[in-house]
């Protein structure tokens, strides 16, 4: 019996360890995090099923992804392991530059989905970015890997009608984080009519087009990624539209943070007067010199050069506007569900507010709604958050 037992135990080590090193889909680091060793990891065992087939298509999409992300993540990442080097590729035999990846790729898998795919990647202004991306769209039109950046040539091009159609070929597809739909959906409720917010990432400006372009959700808000007004064309289009004079230069080397800081500089100081003008309360760090100026009424902050009352507009948009119930019900699984955690932590500024404005005003049932929130906001994510909203809420 012990050596029936042994036999069994060992049987189940070993298929775990083969089941350890099987190599792993690697998701976009906005809908799953990873950490960095993660992708080390999964560049050598995606490379390894490259070696055993050259042609194998899966492999090599895998195999760039990993790479791009290890050379993301290297920087953030504090462990022993990656402080030994100063450069990403030095970690591991099997890391590659995206470019060197490219030319083994065009030897092996040529006119593919995979190939054009990441053809000139990370290259948002190329026409020939955009010729590639086009005939991936058509090699699988149901894949959503095609559609972030084909929202993004159609809203820089300003064809309307084709960003909506990607956009609901995109909903559909189900691949945008219902938490982080629900999250913007309240970011748009937080601005006044024919408002303009300003965002920089992802997970702040894709989803909130989306919402536009499938339910027509606030759609007299305008969006304007900073990045994508680095192109002169585009800005000289929404300038046009939003009555902001011109603004006349070339930033031949993109949407570089100093680059970003100047046009968020001049929308600022040319913008028309009354022009409601919002950020995200993520980018606050952004708008630093201008923090006197900014007003926290919810998801996002109002700037503005006159006082407002922003606790009307916070009691307003928690107690009127925002759809919560996903914070406590959220029954879909959802691989970003760590992300809608850390990104559900924008609402506590507001909430902590409340709270202390219920208590001094006298009203503890208030008060007690929002310390449950806040706690559950925070518990969610856990660790600091936790610790801090206990200390806040005691």
């Amino acid at each position: 019996m012990k050596r029936i037992s042994f036999i069994i135990s060992l049987f189940l080590m070993c298929s775990g360890l083969l089941h350890a090193q099987k190599p792993q889909i690697v998701n976009t680091i906005v809908k799953e995090e990873r950490p960095h060793a993660f992708f080390v990891q999964q560049a050598e065992l995606w490379w390894k099923e490259i070696e055993k087939n050259k042609k194998n298509e899966k492999a090599w999409y895998y195999y760039y992804r990993a790479n791009r992300y290890a050379r993301m993540t290297f920087a953030d990442c504090n462990t022993p392991e990656c402080k030994k080097y100063s450069n990403w590729l030095d970690e591991s035999k099997y890391l590659k530059e995206a470019d060197d990846i490219m030319v083994l790729i065009a030897k092996a898998i040529p006119n593919t989905y995979t190939y054009y795919i990441f053809y000139k990647d990370g290259q948002p202004g190329n026409g020939e970015r955009y010729a590639a991306l086009q005939k991936a769209y058509e090699i699988e039109p149901d894949n959503p890997d095609t559609y972030d950046e084909l929202v993004v040539y159609y809203e820089t091009q300003q064809l309307s009608e084709k960003r909506k159609e990607i956009n609901n070929r995109w909903y559909m597809s189900n691949d945008l984080s219902s938490g982080i739909l629900n999250y913007n959906y309240n970011v748009l409720t937080s601005m006044s009519t024919g408002g303009v917010i300003l965002t920089f990432g992802d997970n702040d400006t894709f989803p909130l087009w989306l919402l536009q372009d499938v339910y027509s959700i606030r759609t007299d808000i305008t969006v304007l990624n900073v990045s994508l007004l680095a192109i002169p064309e585009y800005r000289k289009q929404v300038f046009d539209k939003l009555s902001i004079p011109i603004l006349d230069k070339e930033f031949t080397d993109g949407a570089t943070p100093e680059n970003q800081k100047e046009i968020i500089d001049y929308i600022i100081t040319r913008k028309p007067e009354g022009l409601p003008l919002y950020i995200g309360t993520p980018a606050w760090k952004q708008f630093k010199e201008y923090e006197n100026d900014l007003y926290l009424t919810g998801l996002v902050l109002a700037y503005s050069k006159e006082n407002i009352d922003n606790i009307a507009l916070l009691k307003n948009n928690f107690e009127n506007n925002y759809d919560l119930d996903y914070i406590n019900n959220q029954f879909n699984y959802d691989i970003g569900r760590p992300i809608v955690a850390r990104t559900n932590v924008n609402y506590l500024p507001g909430i902590i507010k409340l709270y202390q404005h219920y208590v001094l005003s006298g009203d503890p049932e208030k008060a007690r709604q929002y310390m449950k929130l806040g706690m559950t906001i925070a518990g969610q994510v856990g660790g600091e958050w936790k610790d801090k909203a206990a200390e806040i809420f005691k």
